[in-house]
């Protein structure tokens, strides 16, 4: 047997492999390669089809496990597609059982402290967002001039990236013109929430109350003037279901 008939063969048994086994090859890939990589490079070292590959990377990517970034262009052409692995998420549950013990002695003191710590890891969120590299992959511009549709979409972003499934519900009657709904399902945290809502619940409710503040802000400043906004949660409106309503004073 030949070098290239081993090499065909090789390729044979890989492409075999269960869909999971090569899922988790592809991941171990992207995060031992550090920076961006795009999926004809990882097909070549793997040794798999680059169609299955992309597959592998698009499913990855609805996972949440890897982001899609853009690569520098090469010659002329469209720019590459390149995937790096996501930052690991926060362990909520040891988080939520430090600021409840943390907080303070009573729910009201609690309850007023997560919601101050939440409108400052919107603050931090924003600063991140802003600073990203150039080519990294950030939440994109809404292709309306609507400050409350834009504040609306980042704002559902910035939850999305924080692992709820959120669902910004397209606005009709007899829903108000300046009011936007973003559902909130399947919260990753929503057992603690349950047991610490003065805790878990008002930090997203500050979260929520200072990306919309803030989104909002950014977006007067671009039109000079523009329209006050306020948001407000509405926690466990279903068993598996949060609501966040912005309102816009114009």
């Amino acid at each position: 047997m030949n070098e290239e008939t081993d090499n065909r063969a090789g390729r044979q048994r890989r492409d075999r492999l269960p869909r999971n086994r090569q899922r988790e090859r592809v991941l171990s890939m992207v995060r031992e390669h550090g920076d961006a990589v795009d999926a004809l490079e990882l097909a070549a070292n793997i040794g798999l089809h680059v169609t299955t590959v992309r597959f592998h990377l698009d499913s990855l990517c609805d996972e949440g496990a890897i982001v899609r970034t853009r690569l520098p262009r090469v010659g002329k052409g469209r720019p590459r597609t390149g995937y790096r692995a996501a930052q690991q998420q926060v362990d909520y549950r040891i988080l939520a059982e430090v600021l409840a013990m943390e907080l303070g002695q009573n729910a009201q003191t609690r309850a007023r402290r997560a919601n101050h710590a939440g409108q400052k890891w919107a603050a931090r969120m924003m600063t991140s967002e802003q600073s990203a590299p150039d080519g990294a992959e950030t939440t994109p511009a809404p292709d309306t001039e609507d400050v409350l549709d834009r504040t609306a979409v980042r704002t559902s972003a910035a939850f999305t990236g924080m692992g709820f499934a959120s669902e910004l519900v397209a606005p009709t009657p007899p829903m108000s013109r300046r009011e936007r709904i973003i559902r909130l399902h399947a919260c990753p945290v929503r057992d603690l929430a349950r047991t610490h809502p003065e805790v878990i619940c008002e930090i997203h409710r500050g979260l929520l109350e200072g990306l919309v503040a803030k989104t909002s802000a950014e977006e007067n400043q671009r039109k000079s003037r523009g329209p006050v906004m306020s948001a407000r949660l509405e926690p466990f409106v279903e068993p598996e279901l949060c609501m966040a309503r912005l309102v816009s004073g114009k």
